[in-house]
């Protein structure tokens, strides 16, 4: 055992010393906390898509309208917070029906939004806190339920019926499985 260690301390003593190299790395934040530009163009995510200035993605999972809020929320990053989506336009309603509709070709598919009255019976407001002031509700809609229980019918969906080629928005059941859209802001400005 003598003999081991005497080998190992003359060893160590032969090997020259080395000192560890001073490098010139900096640590800096992955994302940092910045807002968008105005007039800059906005870059998004990978498998997200951008429209005025919010990231959008489709997810082609069937959830309850909760278990969907709760998915998108999944996607929030730091002051970026990730909803079931808000349509404030006619524009934006396109895209979203656009947006789908190019993952899905020509399959009518029932999708949820972030509009709800979950809080306040007959007071719709959507998931991201912004105004409510745009609708394109189908003819009987809202509805609230009034073949059944009213109140079943607390969230909103987007769809589009091929008979009537039009897509439009409707109260459903919360407990209904749907897919969904989410949408947050722009990520950064691409500074190019």
């Amino acid at each position: 055992m003598l003999c081991w260690e005497l080998c190992l301390t003359l060893l160590l003593w032969a090997l020259p010393v080395r000192t560890i190299p001073s490098t010139n790395i900096k640590i800096t934040h992955a994302f940092p906390l910045q807002l968008p530009e105005p007039g800059l163009p906005v870059t998004c995510p990978l498998f997200w898509t951008e429209f005025e200035g919010h990231c959008y993605r489709f997810f082609p999972l069937n959830r309850t309208w909760a278990e969907a809020d709760l998915y998108c929320a999944e996607f929030s990053n730091g002051l970026k917070s990730a909803k079931l989506t808000s349509v404030h336009s006619w524009e934006e309603n396109v895209f979203v029906y656009d947006l789908v509709n190019s993952r899905i070709p020509g399959i009518p598919t029932d999708i949820w939004i972030g509009l709800h009255d979950r809080r306040q019976e007959g007071t719709l407001e959507w998931t991201d806190g912004s105004n409510y002031e745009y609708s394109y509700w189908d003819g009987n809609q809202p509805d609230d339920g009034i073949h059944r229980i009213p109140e079943e019918e607390d969230c909103v969906e987007i769809w589009y019926r091929q008979n009537s080629g039009e897509t439009h928005t409707g109260a459903i059941s919360i407990n209904t499985h749907r897919q969904s859209i989410t949408h947050t802001h722009s990520v950064l400005p691409n500074k190019t």
